[in-house]
């Protein structure tokens, strides 16, 4: 008899506590055919440049399906960063999201959004938020982006007292200049909201300062705006130097955990423009495509140049921009590329600048426009 009672007490506790698990479960979902705390919560959503990466609690994966009325579209777990659900390819309207044939669930509280960059005149605006603890996508056609949102950032290298590059009295830091401002008036006429990081002789965020490891992540410095005016795509365009005199030629860099397809874009302009790539660094790439990791150690992780693993977002993984801003959303970041169009320090290619300029900037806008899907 005793044994019996402890039975039906121990089944009796186990009504209760799972009738609280139901009822204090995530977000109040009362369904009595599911089991609620087996169901794939969202740790998080991270959008870099246009795609968006879902993290789920252990066990899930990243494997995610999204369901638009009848229509199944998966979303696979990408090895790179700027590849994932590619929010352009959506057409406007409601997507719920499962994994594992579960609902995702989310905060009550959940809500990510932007825009897509203009193609055609138009953007999508993408909201993930919670509905009634499950996570939904909503995508809308929207004809014009807010003020204060851009399609892309455009850095212009150096500034103030940091001249950059130097030769024959020349200062790469005007010649950064002047290129980035022609490179605005070109996606400009292809219809982009172009930001710059700075328009003048100055260091973006502190006019007249030199620039030292922390002035980047100043207010309204080069990383504080990816973030500010939400822009998709940034571009940091340099000219280069070395110790070795007899280098020439570009050099393309993006985030070590990106994939090289934005940089074969621009290659390809290149070679058609006839501008041939610096193979000079086998250790970081070749043919002019490359990648470094920080201190030079791939066990890292990250990325050694500061304007590439700042300005993605929690993916690129940034140290110093999210320790000086730990309000900072950094759930949504820039996809990133550094240009280095030629040895400004190299005789024969400041003379092959000084007749080329505004053609190389026109391929490195040629090859991103093609990237983006905005010409082909």
């Amino acid at each position: 008899m005793y044994r019996l009672l402890k039975i039906l007490s121990a089944l009796a506790l186990s009504v209760v506590i799972y009738g609280a698990l139901l009822w204090h479960g995530p977000e109040v979902n009362r369904r009595a055919e599911t089991i609620i705390w087996a169901e794939p919560r969202l740790d998080n959503i991270y959008i870099y440049g246009e795609n968006a990466h879902f993290s789920l609690e252990p066990g899930y994966g990243e494997d995610v399906l999204l369901i638009k009325e009848k229509g199944r579209l998966y979303c696979r777990p990408a090895a790179y960063i700027n590849r994932g659900l590619y929010l352009p390819e959506l057409e406007s309207g409601l997507y719920r999201l499962y994994a594992a044939d579960l609902s995702v669930l989310a905060p009550k509280d959940f809500e990510l959004t932007g825009y897509t960059i203009t193609r055609g005149g138009q953007n999508l605006f993408y909201s993930f938020y919670s509905e009634k603890g499950r996570l939904v996508l909503s995508v809308e056609a929207v004809s014009a982006l807010p003020e204060e949102v851009f399609d892309v950032i455009i850095d212009a290298g150096h500034g103030g007292d940091n001249s950059g590059a130097t030769r024959r009295g020349r200062e790469e830091k005007e010649e950064n200049l002047r290129s980035s401002l022609y490179m605005a008036e070109l996606f400009r006429a292809a219809g982009l909201k172009a930001a710059l990081t700075r328009k003048t002789d100055e260091i973006p965020g502190q006019p007249g300062v030199a620039e030292a490891d922390i002035d980047p992540y100043v207010e309204q410095g080069r990383v504080y705006l990816a973030y500010s005016t939400q822009a998709k795509y940034y571009i940091s365009n340099h000219l280069n130097a070395s110790a070795k005199a007899d280098l020439r030629g570009w050099q393309l860099f993006r985030s070590v955990q990106a994939d090289e397809a934005w940089q074969l874009a621009i290659s390809a302009a290149f070679t058609c423009y006839g501008h041939p790539p610096n193979n000079s660094y086998p250790r970081l790439g070749e043919a002019g495509i490359y990648r470094r990791y920080s201190q030079d150690n791939e066990e890292t992780g990250s990325d050694y140049y500061y304007i590439l693993r700042e300005t993605g977002g929690e993916l690129s993984r940034p140290r110093n921009f999210s320790a000086a801003y730990p309000g900072m959303d950094l759930r949504r970041g820039a996809e990133g590329i550094l240009v280095e169009y030629l040895f400004f320090d190299n005789s024969a290619d400041l003379e092959y600048w000084d007749e080329n300029w505004q053609g190389l900037v026109e391929a490195v806008a040629d090859g991103c426009l093609r990237y983006w899907g905005i010409i082909k």
